[in-house]
């Protein structure tokens, strides 16, 4: 699947950022930290209100249970700080 990089930037401009090197933590980072899918459907909620993921991406996440259950509870809080972003 090909795509157009500034379609892809302005749909998912997190990963993007990601992708290109940058050590900004993304929605998905912070879904990694989550205990439940309720805190983790309130941290998406978050990202989308502030504009940092799309409305199609935040519906994605939020409809799909089980690949939010298999991103919550893959890191501890506070490992950022003490590894980095990079594993």
């Amino acid at each position: 699947m090909e795509w157009k990089k500034e379609k892809f930037k302005k749909m998912f401009p997190n990963l993007f950022h990601e992708i290109e090197g940058s050590d900004l933590p993304t929605v998905l980072d912070h879904l990694e930290v989550c205990k439940t899918i309720e805190e983790a459907i309130e941290i998406i909620e978050y990202f989308e209100k502030r504009g940092e993921i799309s409305k199609e991406y935040a519906n994605f996440l939020k409809s799909n249970p089980s690949l939010l259950k298999s991103i919550i509870g893959t890191r501890e809080r506070g490992e950022y700080t003490r590894r980095g972003l990079r594993d």
